[in-house]
């Protein structure tokens, strides 16, 4: 799974985040938030078992620039081909667990097959 703990300096950054064919969840936390500290350990155990299904964005608003739909912590986004398709405020098990069977799945990206082998 592709884990990124990055500071996005601008939107610009943020959209090449974005740029994948994969699912995105983007979550927005921050070291100093209890409810962030109790819920991060949550979501990296559900996230493991979607590995190559998603992509996830963990970003830190104290140093990243204010996006509209957050306004609270922690917050994730889900993102498909750019596009904002949900967000879970608090990052509770349940609303994980349907985000993750719900957009991952659905939405998951299969390895292309090799072509059968011929013989020569």
């Amino acid at each position: 799974m592709s884990y990124v703990n990055a500071v996005v300096e601008d939107k610009a950054a943020f959209e090449r985040e974005l740029d994948t064919p994969q699912p995105v969840f983007v979550v927005f936390m921050s070291h100093d938030c209890t409810a962030c500290s109790d819920a991060m350990p949550r979501f990296m155990r559900i996230s493991e078992r979607y590995k190559g299904q998603v992509k996830v964005l963990i970003l830190d608003c104290v140093n990243t620039p204010r996006h509209p739909r957050v306004d609270r912590i922690p917050m994730l986004l889900i993102y498909r081909d750019r596009v904002l398709l949900d967000a879970l405020p608090g990052l509770g098990e349940d609303a994980l667990e349907s985000a993750f069977k719900h957009y991952a799945r659905a939405y998951a990206v299969t390895p292309v097959a090799p072509p059968p082998w011929k013989p020569a």
